[in-house]
């Protein structure tokens, strides 16, 4: 490969969902920093972004991200223009090594077959998958791949499993770069502890179902829950909560769900506002997050950023990915809300250890974290740590960062 390398960036990119416009922001400008290449956005263009995208900046937002055939085309004609237009294409950041169906890997797999496209994932998750069949589709669809960095230990042991050891990187979800290359101003600053004034608590709801396959509290009784709870501790302290819509799109998204939850710490007596993400500029929410005093997420980015901005938070273990991130930064178990919900106590305990309790944190700091991210880009055959190690860059390494059991080195 000679020349500049002319990487396309591929994922939920364009949808309004916070933690997919952060990959595709920390994607591209890690690809100038380890790759010294030139990145495009397979979608819209995003705030912050170095690189050019593929969904012209004059066309709306809402057409691309729409649910009907106008949408689809959209997508479908930005993938295109990723495929045809790059040396490299990668999956980065979020679930997306399943076996899905999807009008992405048949093309994938024919770019890579008839004019050389390399394929790689970064910072993703592998299944979880409800057959051995899904499995073994899986696995040949990623046989194709020159590369792929997996965020979370079960996601790396299943890969092996697979068949996948040769391509396979133990790495970190790709938000762990966020310290390294974007001044955020994302060290804690939490409202009450440099300006006075009320606690300041974040929550960021989900819409989501309970897996038969991973036990979960309800939406409707961790919420009820939470909303016990700091009524409870308001009695005591007084509080400003933000509530976080992560996810913005119009029909999957978390808007009515915030509303509702602002409503009831309202109608509660407590000062509640609203953060809704719209897309186009995830680090702003990065921002926001960072001031937080405490957190508390069902969504898994919220609780990602939380944790590399020093905030204090609790996860609401509603999907596989959640636990394996809790599981990974060694979360403590009173942080974590897991199972059936038996009333309020788990919640009120876990919001009471977070602004009481500085010493119960994940075992893994966020610092560490950040820095084994590095190796999602510089383990990777086009990088210039491995250009300079090895004099070449078709040769993909495999590894395991030292803090694989969720501790630190």
């Amino acid at each position: 490969m000679t020349g500049e390398l002319r990487v396309g960036f591929t994922g939920y990119y364009g949808m309004r969902n916070f933690g997919d416009d952060l990959f595709g922001v920390l994607c591209a400008t890690a690809s100038r920093l380890y790759w010294n290449a030139e990145p495009t956005l397979v979608g819209p263009s995003l705030a912050d972004l170095e690189g050019s995208s593929t969904w012209p900046r004059r066309l709306p937002l809402d057409l691309y991200g729409g649910a009907g055939a106008a949408g689809k085309c959209s997508r479908l004609l930005s993938f295109v223009r990723g495929v045809h237009g790059n040396d490299v294409l990668v999956m980065g950041g979020g679930s997306v090594i399943t076996a899905r169906e999807s009008f992405r890997k048949p093309m994938m797999l024919w770019a890579n077959r008839r004019r050389g496209l390399q394929l790689a994932a970064l910072g993703v998750s592998i299944g979880p998958f409800a057959d051995p069949a899904d499995e073994a589709v899986v696995a040949e669809y990623a046989r194709h791949f020159s590369y792929l960095s997996v965020r979370d230990r079960r996601s790396y042991e299943l890969a092996l499993a697979l068949g996948l050891d040769g391509v396979t990187h133990h790495g970190r979800d790709l938000a762990g770069l966020l310290s390294l290359l974007i001044p955020t101003g994302s060290a804690r600053v939490g409202m009450r502890a440099h300006h006075g004034g009320p606690l300041h608590i974040g929550i960021a709801p989900c819409r989501y179902t309970p897996r038969p396959d991973h036990p979960a509290p309800t939406m409707d009784a961790w919420q009820d829950a939470m909303i016990e709870s700091l009524a409870a501790i308001a009695l005591r302290s007084p509080l400003q909560v933000e509530v976080f819509s992560l996810n913005g799109h119009p029909r999957h998204g978390d808007q009515a769900l915030a509303e509702d939850i602002q409503s009831r710490l309202r109608d509660r007596g407590i000062d509640a506002e609203l953060r809704l993400y719209r897309g186009h500029d995830p680090l702003a929410t990065v921002r926001d997050i960072g001031r937080c005093d405490a957190f508390i997420s069902a969504r898994l980015h919220g609780a990602i950023v939380a944790y590399l901005c020093g905030v204090p938070f609790t996860i609401i273990d509603y999907h596989p990915k959640c636990r394996d991130f809790a599981d990974d930064i060694g979360l403590p178990d009173q942080l974590r809300v897991s199972g059936q919900l038996q009333g309020g106590d788990g919640l009120f305990t876990a919001i009471t250890t977070m602004l009481n309790d500085p010493g119960v944190r994940p075992a893994l700091s966020p610092s560490v974290y950040a820095q084994q991210a590095q190796d999602i880009f510089q383990c990777a055959p086009w990088s210039n740590h491995q250009h300079a190690r090895n004099g070449r860059r078709d040769t993909p390494r495999a590894g395991r960062h030292p803090a694989i059991n969720g501790t630190e080195p």
